[in-house]
């Protein structure tokens, strides 16, 4: 299943990571990221209402405390 989760358990607010670290944070709650949102954009089409699928892997992304994670979890 896919999920929306705050990105506060995945890396630190404010502090600009790569979505190496993203992926590898989710992979240790065994969970498979796939992309994220951000809560700045999320009533802009124009940016497709702040969902990111597929991030480049290298960018640098600093999350804020309103921003999720997107990943594909099993409900336990």
């Amino acid at each position: 299943e896919l999920y929306l989760k705050p990105a506060a358990g995945y890396v630190t607010p404010g502090v600009e990571v790569n979505f190496y670290t993203v992926v590898e944070s989710a992979c240790r709650r065994h969970e498979i990221a796939v992309g994220y949102r951000r809560a700045a954009d999320m009533n802009s089409a124009e940016k497709k209402y702040g969902v990111v699928l597929n991030p480049k892997k290298s960018e640098l992304v600093a999350f804020s405390a309103s921003d999720c994670i997107i990943v594909l979890a099993e409900f336990v």
